[in-house]
């Protein structure tokens, strides 16, 4: 029998970028534009908001948490990220449960943004369920 994950602490967001880009996000309700960490930028075309802890850059089209970002930087697994945000951040931040045990489950998404995803058409190919009478 498996035992339910635990919750895992995330440092804050703002933290981490401050502490890897010095990047300062205002404290404030919603999404706070910032210049993208991941390439040079004249406007800002990245924002992140602290309460959902997550920063996304509408350029590069990437979205991370900042265990996703001390994974990155540090090249670390999860686990080890956690521990090390843990010791360098005092564990402050929110508690999350994760998708899986020993992931993070929100890594970094690549691609078009959601709701403009073209789908592939596999011909000869049907979901379950759908009647070709």
């Amino acid at each position: 029998m498996s035992r339910p994950p635990t919750a895992v602490s995330r440092p804050p967001i703002a933290g981490v970028l401050k502490y890897y880009y010095s990047i300062d996000v205002k404290q404030r309700a919603g999404w706070s534009k910032i210049p993208c960490p991941l390439h040079v930028d004249s406007n800002p075309s990245a924002s992140a908001n602290t309460e959902r802890n997550r920063w996304n850059c509408f350029v590069c089209q990437v979205s991370e948490d900042s265990i996703d970002i001390v994974m990155r930087e540090e090249q670390l697994g999860f686990r080890e990220a956690q521990a090390w945000a843990h010791a360098r951040f005092s564990g402050s931040g929110e508690d999350v449960l994760p998708a899986v045990q020993g992931e993070s489950g929100r890594g970094v998404h690549h691609g078009p943004p959601s709701g403009r995803r073209s789908r592939e058409v596999h011909p000869g190919v049907r979901r379950f369920g759908a009647d070709w009478t």
